[in-house]
C-alpha cells in the first residue's frame, strides 16, 4: 500500500510537472477574446500580477508600503501576516482573514479592485493572515510538509492559535484594537477564539464583520455535502499520498484549463455547483487568476472539521473518537463552541445565493449571538449574489464594498445597530 501510494503520488508530481512552466499569465476583457494558449486573444495582455507575491503586489500600488511580520504560534506553525498601508488616515487598524483553500492573495490581486487597495485608499491600515499550511505559512519550528504531524490541525487551531497570535500581533504593533473582518473560514477562526477566551477578545478586538460565517450547513445546497458519505475514505487516502495536504498542486493542473472560454466556462460551472451560480458577476479579466492567486492548499482535517459539523448540524470541537475525546476533552463527547460566549460586536454580511452557507446557515449563527453584541445583519442586494462573489464578482465595489466601509465606520464609532 505505501509503495502503490508512492507511486501515485510521483504520477503527480510529474503530471503537474508540464503546467509550473506556463510562467506568464495573459488576461483578457471579455470571454470571448480567450483561446486556447492566450497569447494572441484581441483584447488580452499579461496581468500586471503575474509572478508577484503578496507583498511585490502592494508594492507595485502607487504610495503603497507592504510589511512582512512573522509569527510563531504557541504550537510552533510559522504564520506571514502581511501589512498593508498607504497614508493611513484612520486610527482603528483592520484585520482581514481569508477562506478555506485559499490565502491572503484573495485581498490584493484584482489591483483597483482588491479589497487591500480600496481600504488603503481611503486610510485604512490593513493586516491579512495566511492561515497555516498555505503557500504563505508552511513553516514549522521542527515539522516539515511532508511530515503527517504537520497537517494534524483543525479548525479548532487556527481559532486558539493563528487567529489569536494574529491578534496580539496587531494589536502589539498598532497599540488599538483592531476590526476583524472574517470570510467563511475566516469567521470561523474567530468564532473558535472569541467564545473559548471571551474576555480576552473583548479586550483584544474592537469588532467583527462576518462575511459569509461558517459556522453550520443548514440547507446547504452546495456540491461539497456530496463528500460527506466518502470522506473518511477520501481522508485516509489522502493522508496516505500527501501527508494530510487536499490534492496539492492541484491549482498547477487548472492553469491551463483557464486559458481559455470553454475552459473559464467549465470552471465557472464546477464553481456553481459548489458556490451557487452566478454568470452575469462573471469578471472575465481576473478568471486565469484563480489557479495561479487565488486557490491554495487545503489542509484534511480542516476540511474533516467542517464534514463533522455539516453531518451533526453542531458546531463543536473536533471528534476524535469516543477514546481520544475522553483524554483530550474529559468526555466521549467534542464539546460545542458557544457563540453566546462571544463579547466582541458583530455585524454580518450574506449572500442570497450562497449554496454553501445560505441565509438560513448566517441566520442560524447571528441568533446564537448574545443580542447585546448583534450589530447588524446584511443580505447583499443582488438575487445570484454567491458565496465566491465577494471575491471575484465583477461588481464587488457596488454590491459588497460599499456596505462593508459603511459598517467599517459605524462600528468604528462605537455604533451597534442591529438592522
Amino acid at each position: 500500500m505505501i509503495m502503490a501510494g508512492k507511486a501515485v503520488k510521483t504520477l503527480y508530481i510529474l503530471g503537474c510537472l508540464p503546467f509550473i512552466l506556463i510562467v506568464a499569465i495573459r488576461v483578457c476583457d471579455k470571454l470571448e477574446d480567450y483561446n486556447l494558449l492566450n497569447f494572441s486573444g484581441k483584447n488580452c495582455h499579461e496581468s500586471p500580477v503575474s509572478n508577484k507575491n503578496i507583498s511585490e503586489i502592494i508594492r507595485s500600488w502607487p504610495d503603497f508600503t507592504a510589511e512582512e511580520h512573522y509569527i510563531i504560534t504557541e504550537d510552533g506553525y510559522k504564520l506571514l501576516v502581511e501589512r498593508s498601508y498607504a497614508n493611513i488616515t484612520q486610527k482603528t487598524p483592520l484585520l482581514i482573514v481569508h477562506g478555506m483553500g485559499m490565502n491572503a492573495m484573495g485581498w490584493v490581486y484584482r489591483h483597483n479592485a482588491s479589497l487591500a487597495y480600496s481600504l488603503g485608499k481611503l486610510g485604512y491600515d490593513v493586516w491579512m493572515l495566511s492561515y497555516r499550511g498555505s503557500w504563505y505559512s508552511k513553516g514549522h519550528v521542527n515539522l516539515n510538509t511532508n511530515d503527517k504531524k504537520y497537517w494534524n490541525f483543525n479548525l479548532n487551531e487556527l481559532g486558539i492559535y493563528d487567529v489569536r497570535s494574529t491578534i496580539k500581533l496587531v494589536k502589539e504593533k498598532t497599540q488599538r484594537k483592531p476590526i476583524y473582518i472574517g470570510y467563511s473560514m475566516g469567521t470561523t477562526g474567530f468564532f473558535i477564539y472569541s467564545s473559548s477566551f471571551p474576555e480576552e477578545a473583548k479586550n483584544s478586538v474592537k469588532a467583527m464583520i462576518g462575511v459569509s460565517s461558517a459556522t453550520n450547513f443548514k440547507e446547504t445546497t452546495s456540491l461539497t455535502t456530496y463528500t460527506s458519505f466518502w470522506w473518511p475514505m477520501f481522508r485516509k487516502i489522502i493522508y496516505n499520498l500527501w501527508s494530510g495536504e487536499v490534492l496539492p498542486g492541484y491549482s498547477v493542473l487548472l492553469k491551463p484549463l483557464l486559458r481559455f472560454t470553454g475552459g473559464i466556462y467549465t470552471a465557472q460551472y464546477f464553481f456553481n455547483l459548489v458556490f451557487g451560480d452566478n454568470y452575469e458577476q462573471i469578471d472575465a479579466s481576473i478568471f486565469p487568476l484563480v489557479s495561479t492567486h487565488l486557490l491554495d492548499i487545503i489542509a484534511v482535517d480542516t476540511y474533516s472539521h467542517y464534514v463533522q459539523v455539516y453531518d451533526t448540524g453542531l458546531f463543536r470541537k473536533f471528534d476524535y473518537g469516543n477514546e481520544t475525546n475522553l483524554k483530550v476533552y474529559g468526555s466521549t463527547e467534542p464539546p460545542a463552541y458557544d457563540l453566546s460566549k462571544n463579547q466582541v460586536p458583530v455585524a454580518m454580511i450574506s449572500g442570497k445565493n450562497d449554496w454553501l452557507i445560505t441565509l438560513a446557515s448566517t441566520n442560524h449563527t447571528y441568533s446564537q449571538l448574545h443580542p447585546s453584541v448583534r450589530c447588524g445583519y446584511h443580505v447583499v442586494p443582488f438575487e445570484k449574489w454567491n458565496h465566491i462573489d465577494f471575491l471575484m464578482a465583477k461588481d464587488v465595489k457596488k454590491y459588497f464594498y460599499k456596505y462593508l466601509f459603511y459598517k467599517i465606520k459605524e462600528l468604528d464609532k462605537g455604533f451597534c445597530n442591529p438592522t
